[in-house]
């Protein structure tokens, strides 16, 4: 089964984006929507982009689902079905006043092709919000010492597939920003299982990078 094929599955299923601790502090860091255009990439079923324009942002998705998209245009969301990793972003350049990319980043192949892209349809005094899981904190790290197990295991045996193509630490990601030219403004991490009630929110690198499972990030271009 195609990627394409399997979100198209899991929507006409019933699949659901719903808005949790990243998505919320991603709207604490969000500017000002008045008058402002909004790029959702991977917008899923429009949970958030319904959000973003109750803020006043004049929001466009962008999927690979078409299953996903057509419940986007049902709700009335501007959506465009697109293959960010085979397309790129299709618009034209300094086109958007913010870009999102909750959750997507880690499931393209080329990372550094959709950052570029990002920073080239963003204006100069634009904003990125992206969240990206940092697969290497400890106790992920003592997790696969102890089993042994890819990162990738369970939902490979699950799927037959394998979700995640880039497995992110700080250095990584920090890399990957620099070289398409985006500079980083803030910073959370949330530490704590995604299950736990006990999540801790930080913006201390040094326990982010060691204890968190999520980054929270805004950016701008260089």
């Amino acid at each position: 089964m195609r990627p394409e094929e399997r979100e198209n599955y899991r929507y006409s299923n019933g699949a659901k984006n719903p808005i949790d601790t990243p998505e919320k502090l991603l709207f604490s860091l969000l500017p000002d929507g008045k008058q402002k255009k909004l790029l959702d990439i991977g917008c899923g079923i429009g949970t958030v982009a319904l959000e973003l324009e109750k803020r006043g942002f004049e929001v466009t998705g962008v999927d690979f689902s078409e299953v996903a998209i057509e419940k986007c245009r049902q709700q009335g969301l501007k959506a465009i079905v697109s293959d960010v990793d085979k397309d790129g972003l299709k618009f034209p350049d300094s086109s958007f006043d913010v870009v999102w990319a909750g959750d997507v980043v880690e499931h393209v192949f080329d990372p550094v092709f959709l950052l570029e892209e990002t920073s080239r349809v963003l204006k100069d005094d634009g904003c990125f919000l992206m969240t990206v899981p940092n697969d290497f904190h400890l106790r992920q790290r003592w997790k696969m010492f102890l089993s042994g197990k890819s990162i990738q295991s369970g939902i490979y045996r699950k799927l037959r597939q394998c979700k995640h193509h880039t497995f992110f630490s700080w250095e990584l990601l920090d890399y990957m920003l620099r070289e398409s030219k985006l500079s980083v403004d803030h910073c959370f991490s949330i530490c704590g299982s995604r299950r736990s009630k006990l999540k801790k929110i930080t913006t201390n690198k040094i326990i982010g990078r060691l204890f968190g499972r999520i980054f929270i990030i805004s950016a701008h271009k260089k």
